[in-house]
């Protein structure tokens, strides 16, 4: 395995180098408990894959999909795709997919309790127009927010999570769920294109308390 990670501590950041990483993971089996406690830190891991439209089918987020959601039962994905890894999925393609937030509400009254939660949406304003139109939706200016859209899909994710449910997000930063929502970060995993194409970048965190609402 070829990458640097960074243990991310209280006191400050360690970059490992190779030989030291090697050591490091082999006596924590690769990965940070999924169980995450105060004092352990989270791991970033650099991977190389081809880009692909189906993030889940990256290799290296799909081994990272495998370890995380093992043996969990209720996951909640809105902008699954081709993905069936959920067991309540949705994507504004399908047949009879909806918007995203409207699929979350749905599941919400229905008092779904997740387990883990996914989210993929699309990275940037002209993704989102691109998939609005793609499913013969109109689209206007304040759909095209992809700050917006994020923030709308993280609060309903959160409402249906359990404590010490897993978050996963993918997208173009590191931003995830965040501490304010009672978050702990577990991993980051940066997944470098090459040429000029933006890594994803996946976050892995554990919902330990209510935060803001």
């Amino acid at each position: 395995m070829n990458e640097l990670a960074l243990f991310a501590g209280a006191g400050g950041g360690v970059l490992a180098s190779h030989s030291e990483t090697e050591c490091l993971t082999r006596s924590q089996n690769q990965r940070p408990s999924r169980m995450a406690k105060n004092k352990q830190s989270a791991i970033i891991r650099r991977e190389w894959a081809m880009p692909s439209r189906h993030t889940f089918d990256i290799k290296p987020i799909s081994e990272l999909l495998d370890y995380h959601l093992d043996g969990l039962g209720v996951v909640v994905d809105p902008f699954c795709g081709k993905s069936t890894r959920a067991t309540h999925r949705n994507d504004i393609s399908h047949a009879e997919g909806q918007l995203a937030t409207k699929f979350l509400d749905q599941l919400i009254k229905q008092c779904v309790l997740a387990d883990a939660v996914l989210l993929d949406p699309p990275y940037s304003p002209r993704q989102i127009s691109e998939c609005y139109k793609g499913a013969g939706i109109e689209v206007s200016a304040t759909d095209t927010q992809n700050a917006r859209l994020y923030a709308e899909c993280i609060r309903r994710l959160d409402r249906l999570l359990k404590p010490g449910g897993i978050a996963i997000r993918c997208g173009w930063n590191s931003v995830g769920f965040g501490k304010a929502r009672g978050y702990q970060a577990i991993e980051t995993l940066l997944v470098c294109h090459g040429g000029a194409h933006n890594d994803t970048i996946v976050t892995v965190e554990q919902k330990l308390s209510k935060g803001i609402a």
